[in-house]
């Protein structure tokens, strides 16, 4: 099965989704698919076809894409979409047009794109023959909500769990360490972030003592730095920035807790990679990674600012929990290994085909 992935832009560009993308692809390469990455924005790699078409206009109105389809003798078009991509949704549409399997994924939320999705689905029905999907639950009913009368799947993002799986390196009697990843362009989530720990920090008066690395390419790190120290704890405030995985993997040894504090995250691999680790893990209510957080199993579910604050409190101050949490998170086994995820998107894709191969109904008019 040969399968067109279809992303606005790809590595180097593109940011976390297109590392997730291509690892998605050498999972499917795995599972004995022959992956193929088509964008507007890339390079190329040294274990995987990519295809750049330069324009995304050219890659809608369908010649291009059309050539690339016949040429490289693709079975099935599977569009990315965060935000409103104009590749890959009009790469779906193209690979329905064309008779093709067509599968599209939703990977960020949808609450401000929701009504023009909806609005253009009724006018054009441009979701007609397309298996749509989302990276999570809460992804999947915006959708659902937006689109009526549609039926969307889940396909979530994936890790490699052996990688991400090691022993803590901490020292009993250090200071609570907690860290938190954070994509870019998500300044208020780390502003949050900054006031719930140190909220924390008041709370535990000194005992135990407590600091917090925020990993990620922050918009404004000085003013994060400045409030921090207004708010009394900026020698325990640092800003690591951008760190690869083995220096995050590194860092996650070295801590106690994770913290993912942005409510519009729409999966949250961040959190999936500190609880493959092992950790605790803090996450918002309406995140999609409620999907993988089971309060007191896995970590807690804050649903605001103020919960938030209560939570890194309790993980500092209740020992107990903290390493039953943690313990259980080092023996079971994370959800959504690469091999469960490849093999999840051979079945949607499967489906998909099915679809394009069911004969018309037949009218009794």
């Amino acid at each position: 099965m040969r399968v067109a992935l279809v992303i606005d832009a790809f590595l180097p560009e593109g940011g976390g989704l297109s590392l997730q993308l291509r690892d998605l692809a050498l999972a499917l390469r795995t599972a004995g698919m022959d992956p193929h990455i088509v964008t507007t924005q890339g390079t190329n790699d040294d274990q995987l076809p990519v295809h750049v078409v330069r324009s995304p206009f050219a890659l809608g109105s369908g010649p291009a894409l059309s050539a690339l389809i016949r040429g490289e003798r693709i079975d099935v078009v599977h569009g990315h979409v965060r935000g409103l991509s104009s590749s890959a949704l009009a790469a779906a549409r193209a690979g329905a047009r064309a008779g093709l399997a067509s599968v599209l994924t939703f990977q960020s939320m949808l609450d401000r794109s929701s009504a023009l999705l909806g609005a253009s689905d009724a006018l054009l029905s441009w979701t007609r023959d397309i298996v749509l999907t989302a990276v999570s639950s809460v992804v999947a009913a915006q959708a659902a909500r937006a689109l009526s009368g549609a039926s969307i799947g889940v396909l979530p993002q994936g890790i490699d769990a052996r990688f991400w799986r090691g022993s803590s390196q901490r020292d009993a009697g250090t200071a609570i360490h907690f860290v938190s990843t954070l994509e870019p362009m998500r300044g208020d989530s780390a502003m949050s972030l900054v006031r719930a720990f140190a909220t924390a920090v008041r709370f535990v008066a000194g005992s135990p003592e407590m600091r917090l690395t925020i990993i990620g390419e922050v918009p404004d790190t000085q003013r994060i730095k400045r409030l921090a120290t207004e708010l009394g704890v900026g020698a325990r405030v640092t800003a690591a920035g951008p760190l690869g995985r083995m220096e995050r993997r590194t860092l996650y040894s070295d801590a106690d807790v994770f913290v993912l504090p942005d409510a519009r995250e729409a999966f949250g691999l961040a959190a999936l990679e500190a609880r493959a680790s092992g950790l605790p893990v803090v996450a918002m209510l309406t995140s999609g990674a409620r999907d993988f957080i089971t309060p007191g199993l896995h970590g807690l579910l804050a649903r605001d600012e103020a919960e938030m604050a209560r939570f890194l409190s309790r993980l500092a101050v209740e020992e107990p929990l903290r390493r039953f949490i943690s313990n259980r998170n080092h023996v079971e086994s994370p959800p959504y290994d690469w091999p469960l995820v490849a093999q999840m998107h051979k079945e949607i894709y499967n489906a998909a085909a099915a679809l394009r191969d069911a004969p018309a109904p037949t009218s009794h008019a």
